[in-house]
C-alpha cells in the first residue's frame, strides 16, 4: 500500500469565536466568508479588517485561511467584488473558493499566484469534470456530495489537483449548484448564498389518485463519517471538510476536535482504529436530524438517508413519558441518560409544537425524574435531551484561551559589558534577532544560565511555544528581569512580523469589470427542448424552429438516425441533450449511444457541465451550454465565448435588466417551460412509494407513473424521474410563460429563445411552439389564437419567472 499523506482537516467559521474554536481544536485550515459574496449570507461573516486579523491569527498558528467567494455575481456587483478580491489577495488569504467560472478566470489572470478552489456548487461529478476545472486553473476541486468512494478514488488517481469532500454536517437534497427552488419560490437564491431552505419545509407526495406520504420529504439527515474515516483517507482525499458556517462555536469546537482525534488515531496506528460510542453521542448531541448517515460514500440513496419527521436538530434520546397528570402538569420521565442542572429536554408530542423544559436537578441514567410541563403530553411519548450544559461549557472552555501555538527555538548571548542578543526562529525559515541593554558584571548574586533560559521560555499568551533556548555568555553576569522580559517580548513581536510579512502580497491593480453596449435583437431564433417522442413529433411539424434539443430517451436511441434525417429534411438542427448528471455509472448506461452520436450527422450537443463541454467540443460539432451552468454576468459570457461555445444559455435567475447588462447575440434565454427546480438523488417516488431504503433503483423503476409533490400552500411540483440513472428532477408546477409580455421580453441582446417541454402532451407542445413562433415573427399584431392561449394560461396559472422581479 502506498504511503498516505495525512489529509487536511478543514473547519467552518462563521464568527470570530468559531475561528478560535476551530483553530484551538485542531483544524489545519478554516473557510470563512465576507459580508458579501459568500454562499452563507446568513452567517455572521467578516469585513475586510476582521478578515485580516483572522488571517494573521491563523497564519501565526500554521492554519490556512480559505475565503469563500463562492456565489454567482451580477454585473453591477463585479467592481465591489473585484475590489474585495484585491484586498483578500493583499492580506494573504491562502485560497479562494469560487463557483463563478468567468470570475474565476479573471482572478486567475490577474493573480496567478492566488490558489483557486472549485466550489461544490460547480457540480463536479467525474474525472472529466475535474480535469476540465484543473485545466482552467483550479488547484483543488470540491466534489459533489453524491459521489461514492469508488468514483472518488478514480478521480484522485486520474487527476493532478487536490480533491476535497464533505465529511460531516448538513446534506443538501439537491446536487449543489443545481437548485433554484428557494429562488423560484421565494426570490432567495441558494446560488447566491441566500437559500431559504424550502427543501426543509413539509410536503406531501401524491400520484394521480391518492396521497402517499407527508412530512419533511426533502430533508436529509446529516452526514457523519468518523465510522468510515479510514476508507476516506485511503481513497486519497486531500481535504476533509466539515459543514457548518452557520453553526455555533461549540459545534465547530466539538466536531473539529473529534475528527482531529480520529485522523491522528488512524495515522498513529491504522490497525487499532476504533470509534468510541461516546464520541458519536457527542456528535449527535451537537446536531442531528434523527441520527446520522454516512452520506453517499457507500450508499446510493434511499429513505434511510432522510428525516421526514423533523428538519431541526433532535438531540439525544433521553427516555419516555412514564406518567402525566394533565391537570397539574406533573410529568414523570424514565431516563436512560444522565441529566444535569441547566440541561434542556423536549417531548415529542403527537401534535406540534412539541413542548420542552429546563432541568434544575441532576439525575443518573435509569432514574425516574419529575418535571412540570403543560401540553399535549401522553404516556410513552419520546423525550430527547436537546441541550447538554456540561458539554457546552466544556467546549466553550476549549476556545476561550488560545492553546494552539507554534514551536519556536532561540539562542541568547550575554557577555559582560556587551549588548545582550536574542535570536528566535521557527521551522519554516523565519528567524529574527534583537538586541537589548548592556550585560552587567554581577556584584552579589549572578543570574544563572538556567534562570535566564527559564525566563526566555515564558512565551505563554503568545502564538509561540518556546521549545528550547541555547545560552552563550559569561557566568558571573546580572541582567534586570524587566530587561530580560522585554527582549523576549521584542523577539516574539519581531518573529510575528516576519512570519506575517511572508503571508502578505504586494498590491496589484484590481480587475476591471467589462462593459459592452450590446444591441437588442428582436428577431430571436427559436430553440425547443423535448423530452419524449410525441413532443418531438409535435416540434418537427411546427414552423419557425432553429434547433431541437432532444433528451436521451429510449425512442431517440432506437431511432436516432431517422430522427436526425427528419430534422435536416425540415431545415432544423438537432442537438442531443446530455444528462444533467453524468457520472461514472452513467457511462454504463449511455456511453455506447453517445459514442454513436459523436460519429453521427447530428449537429451538436446541449451540455450541462464543464467536463461535458470539453468532451463534446472535441467532436467538432456545435455546443450549447445549459442554464444550469449559471451564466450570470459578462465575464461568464466572455469565458464561454473564449471557449467557443456556440450558444450560451443564461441563468433562469436573472431579470431583464441584468440580462441586458451581460448578454450578447450568442446567448439564449428560457421562454417557456416547467423550469427544473432541483435535481436530486433522493427521488421522493423511490424513497416513499417505491420502498427504496438504500441502494439504486426502487420497486417502481420504469413503471408508468404520474407523481408530484404538494406544499403547504397547495402548490404542485411534478416529479420527472430518470429511472435509468435513478435521479429525479423536481419541476416548478407553474410553467414559465411570457407571451403576455413578449414585447418587453424580446427587447434584449440575446440571439435565441428556448422553449422547454417536459410534462406537456403533443397538442400542448405544438400549440405553444406555434404561438411563440408567430409572436417572434410579428410581436405587434397578436393573432386571436395567441390571445386565447394567453387567456387560458393566465386562468390556469403560469409564472413570469424572474424576468421582472429578479432575486436577492
Amino acid at each position: 500500500m502506498p504511503v498516505l499523506k495525512k489529509p487536511e482537516l478543514l473547519s467552518p467559521a462563521g464568527s470570530a469565536e468559531s475561528v478560535k474554536a476551530a483553530v484551538n481544536n485542531g483544524c489545519d485550515a478554516i473557510y470563512i466568508g465576507g459580508q458579501k459574496f459568500s454562499a452563507r449570507q446568513y452567517a455572521d461573516n467578516f469585513d475586510i479588517d476582521e478578515f485580516e486579523r483572522i488571517c494573521d491569527y491563523c497564519h501565526l498558528r500554521d492554519v490556512n485561511v480559505y475565503a469563500t467567494v463562492n456565489t454567482i455575481y451580477k454585473d453591477g456587483e463585479l467592481k465591489e467584488l473585484f475590489d474585495f478580491v484585491k484586498r483578500l489577495y493583499e492580506i494573504g488569504v491562502d485560497a479562494l473558493i469560487v463557483q463563478d467560472l468567468g470570475v474565476a478566470n479573471a482572478i486567475r489572470s490577474t493573480y496567478p499566484d492566488l490558489k483557486l478552489h472549485a466550489s461544490t456548487q460547480l457540480t463536479a461529478n467525474s474525472v472529466k469534470d475535474v480535469l476540465a476545472l484543473e485545466k482552467i486553473g483550479f488547484s483543488k476541486v470540491v466534489l459533489s456530495r453524491e459521489l461514492n468512494l469508488k468514483e472518488i478514488n478514480e478521480i484522485v488517481e486520474n487527476c493532478g489537483c487536490e480533491i476535497e469532500t464533505f465529511i460531516h454536517g448538513a446534506l443538501c437534497v439537491s446536487y449543489s449548484g443545481q437548485c433554484i427552488m428557494s429562488s423560484m419560490l421565494g426570490g432567495r437564491s441558494g446560488n447566491r448564498g441566500r437559500c431559504a431552505q424550502t427543501c426543509r419545509l413539509p410536503y406531501s407526495l401524491h400520484n394521480s389518485y391518492s396521497k402517499i406520504k407527508e412530512g419533511h420529504l426533502l430533508s436529509p439527515k446529516d452526514i457523519e463519517t468518523v465510522t468510515i474515516l479510514p476508507e476516506l483517507i485511503e481513497a486519497g482525499i486531500s481535504s476533509l471538510k466539515i459543514e457548518g458556517r452557520m453553526k455555533s462555536p461549540e459545534y465547530v469546537a466539538g466536531v473539529t476536535s473529534i475528527y482531529r482525534k480520529y485522523i491522528d488515531m488512524y495515522f498513529e496506528n491504522p490497525d487499532s482504529y476504533n470509534v468510541d460510542e461516546n464520541d458519536i453521542k457527542i456528535l449527535l448531541q451537537l446536531f442531528n436530524r434523527g441520527g446520522f448517515t454516512e452520506g453517499y460514500y457507500k450508499n446510493f440513496s434511499g429513505s434511510d438517508m432522510m428525516s421526514p419527521e423533523r428538519p431541526k436538530s433532535w438531540g439525544v434520546k433521553l427516555g419516555h413519558i412514564d406518567s402525566y397528570d394533565k391537570k397539574s402538569g406533573r410529568t414523570t420521565i424514565r431516563t436512560r441518560e444522565p441529566l444535569a442542572a441547566g440541561d434542556g429536554i423536549e417531548i415529542w408530542t403527537r401534535s406540534e409544537p412539541h413542548v420542552g423544559s429546563g432541568i434544575n436537578k441532576a439525575s443518573k441514567a435509569g432514574e425516574v425524574i419529575n418535571v412540570k410541563i403543560n401540553g399535549d403530553v401522553n404516556v410513552n411519548d419520546v423525550v430527547y435531551k436537546t441541550h447538554d450544559k456540561a458539554l457546552e461549557d466544556l467546549l466553550k472552555q476549549s476556545y476561550q484561551k488560545d492553546i494552539r501555538t507554534k514551536n519556536v527555538y532561540g539562542s541568547f548571548s550575554a557577555y559582560a559589558g556587551n549588548e545582550m542578543k536574542f535570536s528566535l526562529w521557527d521551522n519554516e525559515g523565519n528567524k529574527v534577532s534583537v538586541s537589548g541593554g548592556n550585560v552587567q558584571q554581577a556584584q552579589n548574586q549572578p543570574l544563572s544560565a538556567d534562570k535566564i533560559k527559564k525566563q526566555l521560555l515564558k512565551t505563554g499568551g503568545t502564538a509561540f511555544r518556546a521549545v528550547e533556548v541555547e545560552f552563550f555568555g559569561d557566568e558571573n553576569i546580572y541582567i534586570p528581569m524587566a530587561e530580560l522580559n522585554q527582549i523576549r517580548r521584542d523577539a516574539v513581536d519581531e518573529l510575528e512580523k516576519a512570519i506575517l510579512k511572508r503571508t502578505k502580497r504586494k498590491t496589484i491593480s484590481s480587475i476591471k469589470p467589462l462593459r459592452e453596449n450590446a444591441q437588442f435583437k428582436y428577431d430571436k431564433k427559436l430553440n425547443v427542448l423535448v423530452s419524449d417522442i410525441l413532443q418531438f413529433r409535435a416540434a418537427i411539424a411546427s414552423d419557425g424552429i432553429n434547433i431541437i434539443y432532444i433528451e436521451l430517451f429510449n425512442d431517440f436511441e432506437e431511432n436516432f438516425k431517422k430522427i436526425v434525417d427528419e430534422c435536416h429534411e425540415a431545415g432544423i438542427k438537432l442537438y442531443a441533450a446530455i444528462p444533467r448528471i453524468y457520472r461514472k455509472y452513467s457511462a454504463d448506461i449511455y456511453e455506447k449511444f453517445i459514442d454513436e452520436l459523436k460519429e453521427s450527422e447530428i449537429d451538436g450537443f446541449l451540455v450541462r457541465s464543464i467536463g461535458q463541454f470539453h468532451e463534446f467540443k472535441s467532436t467538432g460539432k456545435e455546443i450549447a451550454t445549459d442554464f444550469n451552468m449559471n451564466v450570470f454576468n459578462s465575464y461568464d459570457v466572455e469565458f464561454w465565448n473564449d471557449m467557443e461555445a456556440d450558444i450560451i444559455c443564461v441563468s433562469a435567475e436573472l431579470n431583464l435588466n441584468e440580462i441586458n447588462d451581460m448578454a450578447n447575440e450568442h446567448c439564449e434565454m428560457i421562454g417557456y417551460g416547467h423550469v427544473p427546480l432541483m435535481t436530486t438523488h433522493q427521488c421522493p417516488v423511490g424513497a416513499y412509494a417505491g420502498n427504496k431504503r438504500n441502494g439504486m433503483y426502487c420497486e417502481l423503476k420504469d413503471a408508468e407513473k404520474n407523481f408530484y409533490l404538494k406544499d403547504r400552500k397547495g402548490e404542485k411540483f411534478p416529479l420527472l424521474t430518470d429511472c435509468s440513472q435513478c435521479v429525479c428532477t423536481i419541476l416548478n408546477g407553474k410553467p414559465l410563460f411570457l407571451l403576455k409580455f413578449f414585447d418587453e421580453i424580446l427587447a434584449s441582446p440575446t440571439g435565441f429563445m428556448r422553449l422547454m417541454f417536459t410534462t406537456e402532451d403533443a397538442a400542448e407542445t405544438k400549440r405553444i411552439i406555434n404561438a411563440y413562433a408567430e409572436c417572434i415573427a410579428d410581436w405587434i399584431d397578436i393573432k386571436p389564437s395567441v390571445k386565447k392561449l394567453i387567456s387560458e394560461m393566465t386562468e390556469k396559472g403560469s409564472t413570469k419567472g424572474h424576468y421582472f422581479r429578479g432575486i436577492e
